[in-house]
């Protein structure tokens, strides 16, 4: 079914974004696709950097990617781990995980950036390098931010919205007021990409004793991260990497350093576990490390910021396109916010048992974690959660049991031949399960250019309606036609606002609708 593209119109404002990591990025790119003019100011003036924090891409952001069509590059830049090794031998199969990415990809954080900032670019968003915001200040109609040239000048621009996406020390957190209270769970930890002359098998390879932890991962091009851990040294952040120590610190932990050498990157940093009480004050959101901060136990910080772009991109597309309901934009911080705790919480218990000390705690948590990797059930909700599948929001009592929950990819009749392909330009698809022509007037005709309408490819009693991030807005088992009519209905007014006061005309995407049909959801559906 080809898409019914954006709504007429114009836009009722503009998005400026501060911060051009992955999270910025992924949200320029998703406002500009919806037709929405963004601009992203980051103080950097390099476009690209060779340096890199984050390497994990879990498999629920590959989803995310999957639908923004650059997937497939950004896959081709890394190495895909099937087994998330945690201790030792001693790994959480994600093989299988639903979807089309059973896997992690660990590839550098600047080839995410790469491939989100072509995509932003080509969807029309502005990128301003050498622009630091510095102040900022809101009243009713938009947010003032002053930005510090690379040139030494100053500027003052306005939006509709500001998203603060610009990391831990953030300058809009700051202007906010916003306390970011937490704690430092781990110092002086080390990172150094570096090239191995006994590279181990696997794509990922750790291992905590005592003394020392050390993790190593592959970017598939000869080169590996390393992060390591020494108890017995734990020196400033601003104290340089000694390349000795680290050697040694990862003999100790693995057994052997694996014959480090060429040693690059390199830099001391020490871990929090950080929130803020609130996402939003205002026209002003908080994304990404800006909003919270985790321990690396897991990979799923930069995969964590990735999803909250995801969730506010097209719900502030909805709300500056005049069409989104009045309690759309509070639902991203109502959603987002608790998974940032959730993943706050479940990183820091990794990082916790894997640095714990005492030699009866290693031999009890090396005994834990080998037993419940091998029990399924226990496994695949491990997996589901580092992965980012299993991540759900909060759906009203009495909903269907897939509201809230990740829609899969499921096959579709006709072309494309899969929702995901569908999905990523800010529209809403309500997959149906019979090609009922009353049901497709109203999602083609009522609320055109919010949300495409497609028939499932295989047969099923769910009708579901999913949202633009890949969630399972609403969904019903419904089959009598009225019935089930009535239900999309109040569903589409629930989630895409009130219906066009005047249908718009044009062929149906899925069959003809016959002359009393449309006259009949005509008066039925009339503001």
């Amino acid at each position: 079914m080809p898409p019914t593209g954006k709504p007429t119109g114009k836009p009722t404002g503009d998005v400026l974004i501060v911060g051009a990591g992955p999270s910025g990025l992924l949200l320029a790119g998703d406002l500009a696709a919806a037709g929405i003019r963004c601009t992203v100011l980051e103080r950097r003036e390099a476009a690209e950097s060779n340096l890199t924090r984050a390497f994990a891409v879990h498999a629920r952001t590959l989803e995310l990617l999957d639908t923004r069509g650059v997937a497939r590059a950004l896959i081709a830049t890394g190495a895909r781990a099937d087994v998330l090794r945690v201790l030792g031998t001693t790994g959480l199969d994600l093989r299988r995980l639903p979807g089309r990415f059973p896997f992690m990809l660990v590839t550098p954080q600047y080839e995410t950036e790469r491939v989100l900032r072509e995509r932003a670019l080509a969807a029309g968003a502005d990128i301003a390098h050498g622009a630091e915001a510095v102040a900022l200040r809101q009243d009713e109609a938009g947010v003032d931010v002053e930005v510090r040239l690379a040139d030494g000048g100053t500027a003052t621009r306005r939006a509709s919205y500001v998203v603060g996406a610009d990391g831990v020390h953030s300058t809009v957190r700051r202007e906010l007021g916003l306390p970011f209270p937490g704690r430092a769970v781990v110092r002086s930890v080390m990172l150094a990409d570096v090239r191995l002359r006994d590279a181990p098998a696997a794509p990922l390879s750790g291992n905590a004793v005592g003394d020392a932890f050390a993790f190593l991962a592959s970017f598939g091009d000869g080169r590996h991260r390393v992060i390591a851990w020494n108890r017995r040294h734990q020196p400033p952040d601003s104290e340089p990497v000694d390349v000795a120590e680290l050697r040694d610190t990862v003999r100790r932990a693995l057994g052997t350093d694996h014959g480090i050498h060429d040693v690059g990157w390199t830099s001391r940093f020490h871990s929090d576990e950080r929130q803020v009480p609130r996402y939003r004050v205002g026209r002003v959101f908080l994304a990404g490390d800006a909003a919270h901060v985790h321990s690396p136990a897991g990979g799923q910080g930069m995969n964590t910021g990735l999803q909250d772009a995801a969730n506010l991109g097209w719900k502030l597309a909805a709300e500056l396109w005049g069409w989104a309901p009045s309690w759309l934009l509070d639902s991203y911080d109502e959603e987002r916010r608790p998974i940032g705790r959730q993943v706050l919480r479940g990183s820091g218990a990794l990082l916790s048992a894997a640095l714990v000390e005492p030699r009866w705690l290693r031999l009890a948590r090396t005994a834990g974690v080998w037993a419940a990797v091998r029990v399924p059930p226990v496994a695949r909700r491990l997996a589901g959660a580092v992965s980012g599948i299993d991540i759900a929001y909060p759906a009203p009592r009495g909903a269907h049991r897939l509201a809230g929950r990740r829609a899969p990819d499921v096959v579709l009749a006709g072309s494309p031949g899969r929702l995901y392909e569908l999905l990523g330009d800010g529209l809403f698809v309500l997959v149906v399960a019979a090609n009922d022509p009353a049901v497709t007037y109203l999602a083609t005709k009522r609320w055109a250019g919010r949300v495409h309408c497609a028939l499932a490819g295989a047969a099923t009693r769910t009708t579901a309606l999913v949202r633009p991030d890949g969630h399972i807005a609403w969904a019903t088992d419904e089959t009598a036609p009225d019935r089930r009519a009535a239900a999309i209905r109040d569903a589409l007014s629930h989630w895409c606002g009130r219906p066009t006061e005047r249908p718009v005309r044009g062929p149906e995407r899925l069959g003809s609708v016959p002359a009393d049909a449309a006259a009949r959801e005509e008066r039925r559906t009339r503001p």
